[in-house]
């Protein structure tokens, strides 16, 4: 293929809720090139070729909104974006996954293209993606496509990385019940539920599973041992390690008899109705291959019946029927197995409902038996079975027999889960019928399987589906067992980490168990175990996964919502703090609406019954609120703004400032809290960003069902220090003079902090500024005016990463606009490396001084402080995250 027209310039998975949609998607921004001139009625052949390589595309109805709407645009003339989306989505659909949302919308820039569409699963969707670019390419270009070998390989990797029937079934129960997931593994452990109220599953074990009962169930001497102790009918047998020793047991016993390995599982190495020593000897050397001891037991004579029980109840049964194919006259026998396996029910492994019939030396030998070879002609309806055993796992297909099953041997069942200690049991029984008690019929229990596959009573081939998923979940969550924890969401353009971490406090100090996600770190119960800017989804599942949390409060920055989305599917309370000038310009977000969009991604997350708490005085609360579906907080430092007293007069909750005392209010009822002076963060209501972030985070506990009492004691002992808020207001005394450390880094952040210099100066204020590379030019320049009017002296320095800007550019920025500002040359310095810039403010200081340090990496900055406190001067770096 030649060089392609299509340029990708971005690819995302969003795994959880995002800007676009609720749900799972893949996000692509591509570059149409010169295909921005060419829609699909201009390319020669185009339509035509895709229609008849993807027929199943007339049932996209696209906007058109009728079947065949998409096929309509193609042929009116659509774009490549536009395209790509519903190849994408239909490939996904061939290959068994269910899909219909996505949408392709130009960015601006011409030819630019977002192209987002739903995926079930990240890997498959990726892969879609990807081959509809591939396709289109060659559709332009008139070139051969692979079109069904690149389908096969897709729909492979979609049944590999899919969940397995049985943990997928379980899944879906717990989601229509409304208990979240979280998948663990590429295989099958997936955890319900989240924190400290999560259950675990692994395909049919839980976390209730008893070791000692998978152990006992795996080991088929020791459970027939044990069962037979307590009078129920098993098959007489014994082990043997050596050929010799299995002919001695057989005779004892008495032909027939089976022979299977000691703990082998799905039928493997087991056959049956062996009759003679020549047969025996081959169907040794096959178990053998699973496990050097093997059972010799008598072959009981009867069907094949597997009982589920879950938690000690019977909730299904099915009679397995062998893999076989049945005679038309005219087909061969393996040409009957195609066409058996060309049911589309039926897959590698456990994919599937069914598995497909493997032909191996188990099958030649029976047809041998019968006097056929797989190029026989069966006669019609003449049935030929093709395996010894029953399992599904080997192609054999099941028969609900759930209503048919005798009261005694339900009993029976049960007690014998009770005996091996398994929560979820698969009893396997031999015997002439189930509708009989065992003993009358002659039958017996011949295994228990830990971790029995619920294919056969999910989808039986015959008779009625059974809801075994439904039990399992009702066991592991009652109803009105709870499987969630509270979940409070902070987001908000200044103020999200210092709020997210008073919320963390008040839970604290209220006694549950804290998870807290934040760009400092990831916190559990005050203990910090992972360091670093951990405000995205990964973070935060890190939190939703432990088992010592019972309330997780999520720092969630704009960045992780845009890259992955959300980690959870509901929150109880979500936290917008502000929505400011910052991170414009970026990932197509280019206005406060823009931005707002996004932050509100965490309110439309809000459960019904829980709460967004929102900023009264914000300018873009009212478009955030119209993304609600939940209950609204508001909070305000103005206790007069005509947006909260309407809200909080009509019985709404919030809080506000009123004669120096935080009040929180609901049902018009007024809730006194500490004055300012009492509420450390505040310094005395001087840092009025901080008395927001109060009112924030004492709101949000509120409606998180915390008592007033625990939120009045808990502000009241939270310090602005290197301990509870790193990087944010922290205070160090250096001599005669102040320094404070802060991350503001945009203009809102700085008008902020302007406020608080002004009520605090006593003499100079000295500011060590730098701002990160990815800022506008405009944000940049408006925090040198600013900080212009701020500050007496300024040493201008930069960041550490300089994302995407040559080093010097901000600096230089800075200094130009400080200038043309007016502000005097003799008190401005440019000192681009930190150490540098810090040495030398502090050498200006005199005393009384205030240095406000505005750093880029909090534990530089403490361990530059340190140095100089030290030796007086700074004369070494650090580097940056040590």
């Amino acid at each position: 293929m030649s060089e392609p027209k299509i340029q990708v310039l971005e690819r995302f998975a969003l795994t959880g809720p995002n800007l676009y949609a609720h749900h799972p998607c893949i996000k692509w921004k591509i570059d149409l090139g010169v295909m921005e001139d060419l829609p699909s009625n201009k390319i020669a052949g185009f339509n035509d070729t895709l229609k008849s390589l993807m027929p199943s595309l007339i049932e996209h109805r696209c906007s058109e909104e009728a079947r065949g709407g998409f096929f309509k645009r193609l042929d009116l003339g659509t774009w490549m974006g536009h395209v790509m989306e519903h190849v994408a989505l239909e490939i996904q659909n061939l290959v068994g996954s269910r899909v219909g949302f996505g949408r392709a919308r130009s960015t601006g820039p011409r030819g630019i293209y977002n192209v987002i569409y739903e995926c079930e699963e990240r890997e498959t969707g990726l892969e879609s993606g990807r081959m509809a670019l591939d396709l289109i390419e060659a559709l332009i270009e008139r070139e051969e496509f692979p079109f069904s070998e690149r389908l096969e390989s897709i729909r492979r990797l979609y049944e590999k990385k899919m969940l397995g029937p049985s943990t997928r079934s379980i899944v879906e129960v717990a989601t229509r019940r409304g208990i979240p997931h979280l998948r663990l593994d590429e295989r099958n452990l997936v955890q319900l539920g989240y924190g400290a109220r999560a259950k675990k599953i692994q395909a049919t074990t839980t976390s209730a599973t008893s070791y000692h009962g998978v152990e006992i169930a795996g080991d088929k001497d020791l459970t027939k041992s044990l069962l037979g102790f307590q009078g129920i009918p098993v098959p007489s047998g014994g082990l043997a390690r050596t050929i010799d020793e299995a002919i001695d047991a057989a005779r004892r016993i008495g032909w027939p008899v089976v022979v299977k390995p000691l703990d082998a599982s799905h039928g493997r190495g087991i056959l049956t109705d062996i009759r003679n020593d020549e047969d025996l000897r081959r169907a040794f050397e096959e178990a053998k291959e699973y496990r050097s001891t093997v059972i010799i037991e008598r072959f009981i004579a009867g069907n094949d019946f597997r009982l589920l029980v879950v938690d000690h109840k019977l909730v299904a049964a099915a009679q397995r029927v062998a893999a076989r194919v049945i005679g038309d006259g005219r087909s061969t026998v393996r040409e009957l197995v195609d066409k058996e396996n060309s049911d589309p029910r039926r897959g590698e492994g456990h994919e599937k409902i069914l598995t497909r019939i493997q032909i191996d030396e188990m099958t030649e030998h029976l047809l041998a038996a019968r006097g056929l070879t797989l190029d026989s002609i069966p006669p019609d309806g003449d049935r030929v079975y093709l395996k010894t055993t029953a399992n599904l796992s080997t192609g054999g297909f099941a028969i609900d027999v759930t209503e048919r099953v005798h009261p005694s041997n339900i009993h029976l069942a049960q007690r014998v889960s009770r005996l091996i200690g398994l929560d979820i049991a698969g009893i396997d029984i031999v015997s002439p019928a189930i509708d009989i008690p065992l003993q009358e019929a002659g039958g017996a229990i011949v295994e228990v399987n830990a971790a029995p596959g619920f294919r056969m009573h999910l989808a039986p081939t015959e008779g009625k589906a059974r809801p075994v998923a439904e039990a399992v979940v009702n066991m592991l969550f009652p109803p009105g067992v709870e499987a969630r924890i509270p979940i409070v969401s902070v987001t908000g353009t200044n103020g999200k980490t210092t709020t997210a971490r008073l919320c963390a406090h008040i839970a604290k100090q209220a006694g549950r168990h804290v998870g807290l996600t934040t760009t400092d770190g990831i916190y559990l119960n005050n203990e910090l175990i992972v360091t670093g800017d951990c405000s995205g989804p990964q973070s935060a599942r890190v939190v939703l996964r432990d088992p010592s949390v019972d309330f997780a409060v999520l720092e969630t920055a704009r960045g992780g919502i845009l890259r992955a989305g959300l980690a959870y599917d509901w929150a109880d309370v979500a936290i917008v703090t502000n929505i400011a000038a910052d991170h414009l310009g970026l990932r197509d977000i280019h206005t406060l609406e823009d931005l707002a969009k996004v932050k509100a991604v965490t309110v439309e997350r809000v459960r019904p019954e829980g709460y967004a708490i929102l900023n009264a005085e914000d300018g873009m609360t009212p478009l955030i609120r119209k993304h609600a579906e939940c209950k609204i907080g508001l909070f305000s430092l103005d206790p007069k703004n005509p947006a909260f007293v309407e809200h909080t007069q009509a019985g709404g909750i919030g809080s506000t400032v009123e004669d120096g005392r935080v009040v929180l209010w609901e049902n018009s009822i007024r809730v006194p809290l500490p004055d300012l002076l009492e509420i450390p963060l505040t310094f005395a209501g001087r840092a009025r960003f901080n008395v927001a972030n109060v009112l924030a985070a004492a709101t949000a506990c509120y409606a998180a069902g915390i008592d007033t009492e625990d939120i009045r004691i808990a502000i009241q002992n939270f310090f602005p220090s290197r301990a509870q808020t790193p990087g944010r207001m922290n205070f160090f005394e250096v001599r005669d003079f102040t320094i404070i450390v802060d991350y503001a880094h945009n203009p809102h952040g700085f008008h902020s902090i302007a406020e608080f210099v002004k009520a605090m100066k006593k003499q100079r204020a000295i500011a060590i500024v730098g701002i990160p590379g990815d800022r506008r030019d405009e944000d940049i320049q408006d925090v040198a005016r600013v900080a212009a009017r701020t500050f007496d002296v300024l040493v201008l320095r930069e960041d550490f990463q300089t994302r995407g800007r040559k080093r010097g550019e901000v600096a230089e920025l800075l200094r130009q606009e400080l200038l043309a500002q007016g502000f005097d040359p003799e008190n401005l310095h440019v000192s681009p490396e930190e150490f540098q810039a810090v040495d030398l403010a502090m050498s200006l200081a005199r005393k009384d001084d205030l240095i406000f340090y505005f750093a880029d990496d909090v534990i530089v900055a403490t361990r530059l402080i340190d140095q100089f406190r030290h030796a007086g001067k700074i004369d070494s770096p650090v580097p940056a995250g040590n």
